[in-house]
């Protein structure tokens, strides 16, 4: 199960709106947004894959700029994926 935080840079203005709709989907939570142009994140996945999937959607949200993975955890992965 792959943990990974990120940073979500947003156009100005955006990031309160964003921040609580991602709160509210699976696999995101959300736990800071430090200004009107950022959100700080944990995705908690299933596999590596639906984590990709997340980072997919997140990145073609209107109003998203950027996805930044800051920190990755996936040693508990009991097999390498593909």
């Amino acid at each position: 199960m792959p943990v990974s935080g990120i940073v979500i840079k947003c156009q100005p203005g955006h990031a309160g709106e964003l921040g609580e709709r991602f709160a509210a989907e699976e696999g995101i939570e959300v736990h800071g947004v430090p200004d009107d142009t950022t959100i700080i994140a944990v995705i908690d996945a299933e596999t590596v894959h639906d984590e990709v999937q997340i980072v997919k959607r997140l990145t073609e949200t209107d109003g998203v700029q950027d996805v930044r993975l800051a920190y990755h955890n996936f040693e508990d992965l009991s097999a390498v994926e593909t």
